[in-house]
């Protein structure tokens, strides 16, 4: 039976709850279009990709189990892996590893044994094993396949070379038979058998030929099946024979995950030490935003923004380098910064997110954090010097994605309440935790893992090598959930601030949008951690002037958000003085000047309609001043039936050749969308007959 059909058939002896269980957890078959049919459930479960995600969900006993499965191949039941793994059939961590393997749908059972075939796609080469006897017995002829077929007891009369060679294949299945052939073996040629049997496969996949072992064939072997041979001279050994001159325990099983060096730690001092690291982390998001704002931040021409510019956004933001870099590259990752041709910007949602609670907006910028294609903190790889940000590498963001759960997963469960760890052992457990995304990250685990750990202490997610509440409920139930922990450590935000004789204000807390909008247009920003503070001066009183506020308008609402509700003295003198100098000086906009030795011609052109945009102005007889630039002048006079010249500050012509103009090329168009998901229990329903799969 193929796999498709086999696992249909599987799907079909499931629950509603067990089916929903199973398309939760492999959510990628719920992609857009939804499934209808246990076949088109079953063909997604195996596309190769799907299977490498449900691999990332296992544990390094899991993945072995399933490697031995795979090694197993046809012959795979419980009995077997237990054989293969040196553990009794009842095995409890065996079971758990069977039944993880089961919910996921990576083997189900299959006429008294477990599907297995299908994770050939996972394991090419399982154990180390080259490939099973069917497709190498494939290579021989006939007459070959009968004579072996006859040696081994076997019918081989009207029997074709498929038949037999699948006929042998199963006949070594079975560990047994293998050694009793093997066993009169002579010393020199058994010694070559085991040899061969625990030397890793080697193959070289080139043109479309395979070849085998190394070394020279052992006649004796393959006259009895048990060796096959290869080009030029090498030979191959078929997996179930290999499997069976291993021996039982051949294959690893390491249940015992590596310790981590735990120690007592007060739970009031994690959560203390938690919430100052988030409201610092919203501090400086406000911190950065307010520096992109006043001009876009230049990027690099080859992509990313350079150390340069994090260093100065560092130091007018008043934050420290590694707190700036997370900032970015979150603020980046949620689009709550643009980056385009002009530089680093903020984005209008930046404002939707300044307007929320600080419990939403550390909720989100944890999200944007799990989601960030990007490894801010982790240190330099072959240098002093960080790199460059926001120069994001899908390879990358396919590794810290998955990465960056998997961290938290294995804290979480592996460091209890009331336990603190460090990052020594912790590189390995992550290893052992998810081996399969491990393996991704190759040589750079270390270095990654470095990264994460530091990132989730700046955003409050551990604090002092422990999980904080939130954290731990984050993980377990989402966001939702943790939102009574994010409110915990960050309060509604304030709408009051205490005013003070020495031209000082204060939030002890996090100011709502409305306070800190005032404050920043009124007042210049000291500090933005801990205690808000914020300093009146005559700069900033008359920064708000020139924005359009009056002194009665500021000072009505200071009065409605003051504490006690009236201004310090010395807050009052301050806005009248400023006020009594404001505009004793005016300055007019002109954009150029006309000149004319014909004062009847400048009076015409001051009077006719059509020149009325310009705005112009008379300053002397021989003088009219327009609000618009030269050339926007130059072409509204021309308009106008006049013949103008336009001259150069120094008085010289100014000489205009004319350009001609392209259009810009037209964005490539693309769909930046994601597949929707479907309800997991609605395409459950709709398999079982209960309704339509749409979400």
């Amino acid at each position: 039976m193929q796999p498709v059909d086999s696992l249909a058939a599987h799907l079909r002896t499931l629950g509603q709850d067990q089916l929903t269980a199973l398309v939760a957890i492999r959510r990628d078959v719920t992609l857009d279009p939804p499934p209808k049919t246990a076949e088109e459930v079953a063909g997604r479960l195996l596309q190769p990709s799907s299977l490498a995600v449900a691999c990332s969900l296992l544990t390094l006993p899991q993945l072995q189990v399933a490697e031995a499965a795979a090694a197993l191949d046809q012959s795979c039941d419980t009995a077997r892996i237990a054989v293969l793994l040196g553990v009794p059939k009842d095995d409890l961590d065996l079971g758990a590893a069977l039944d993880r393997l089961t919910e996921l749908a990576l083997l189900w059972p299959e006429a008294g044994g477990l599907a297995a075939g299908h994770l050939s796609e996972i394991f090419p080469t399982p154990l180390d094993l080259g490939p099973g006897a069917a497709p190498l017995y494939g290579s021989l002829t006939l007459a070959e396949l009968r004579r072996l077929a006859q040696l081994h007891g076997l019918p081989a009369t009207n029997r074709g070379k498929v038949d037999l060679a699948a006929m042998l294949a199963h006949s070594l299945a079975d560990p047994e038979t293998v050694r009793r052939i093997a066993a009169p073996a002579p010393p020199g040629v058994r010694n070559r058998l085991t040899e061969l049997a625990r030397q890793p496969t080697s193959h070289l996949d080139h043109a479309g030929i395979r070849f085998g072992v190394p070394g020279p064939p052992v006649p004796w072997a393959i006259e009895r099946g048990l060796v096959v041979p290869s080009m030029w001279g090498g030979s191959q050994m078929p997996r179930e024979v290999a499997l069976a001159l291993r021996g039982d325990g051949s294959a690893p099983f390491d249940i015992v995950p590596p310790g981590l060096v735990l120690t007592p730690i007060a739970t009031e001092i994690v959560e203390r030490e938690a919430t100052a690291a988030a409201a610092e982390t919203l501090a400086a998001a406000v911190a950065v935003v307010d520096c992109l704002s006043s001009a876009p931040v230049p990027l690099l021409k080859t992509g990313g923004m350079g150390v340069r510019e994090v260093r100065r956004v560092a130091r007018t933001a008043g934050q420290d380098e590694d707190r700036t870099r997370l900032t970015l590259e979150m603020l980046t990752a949620g689009g709550l910064v643009e980056a385009s041709e002009a530089g680093l910007t903020p984005s209008a949602v930046y404002d939707e997110y300044a307007a929320g609670d600080p419990a939403d907006q550390l909720l989100g910028l944890v999200d944007d954090w799990l989601t960030m294609p990007a490894g801010p903190l982790a240190p330099p790889e072959g240098s002093v010097l960080p790199g460059r940000l926001l120069y994001w590498s899908e390879q990358e963001e396919f590794i810290l994605v998955p990465l960056r759960g998997l961290f938290l997963r294995t804290v979480v469960e592996a460091v209890p309440a009331g336990q603190a760890t460090t990052l020594d052992g912790l590189v390995e457990r992550i290893a052992w935790q998810g081996p399969f995304i491990s393996a991704e990250a190759e040589d750079q685990l270390e270095r990654y893992v470095t990264g994460i750990w530091r990132e989730a202490h700046r955003l409050g997610l551990l604090a002092h090598g422990a999980p904080s509440a939130l954290c731990r409920t984050r993980l377990s139930a989402g966001a939702d959930a943790a939102r009574p922990q994010a409110e915990a450590m960050l309060p509604r935000a304030l709408e009051s601030v205490l005013l003070q004789n020495d031209l000082t204000a204060v939030v002890t807390g996090t100011p709502s949008a409305a306070l800190l909008a005032l404050l920043d247009g009124v007042a210049t920003p000291e500090s933005r951690s801990g205690a808000w503070t914020w300093r009146f001066s005559p700069g900033s009183v008359r920064a708000a002037f020139d924005a359009g506020h009056s002194a009665e308008g500021i000072r009505a609402r200071l009065v409605e958000v003051a504490e006690g509700g009236r201004l310090p003295q010395t807050l009052d003198y301050l806005l009248d003085d400023v006020a009594r100098r404001y505009g004793q000086v005016q300055v007019r906009p002109a954009g150029c000047c006309l000149c004319s030795e014909d004062e009847t011609l400048l009076t015409e052109i001051l009077h006719t309609r059509a020149l009325k945009t310009l705005e112009l102005v008379r300053l002397a007889p021989t003088v009219l001043v327009s609000a618009k630039p030269p050339a926007e002048t130059l072409a509204a006079l021309r308009a106008a039936g006049y013949a103008p010249v336009g001259l150069r500050a120094d008085g010289s012509p100014a000489v205009e050749i004319r350009r001609r103009r392209r259009a810009a090329p037209a964005p490539d168009d693309f769909d930046d969308g994601f597949p929707a998901l479907h309800d997991p229990a609605a395409i459950a329903r709709a398999l079982l007959g209960g309704g339509p799969a749409a979400s």
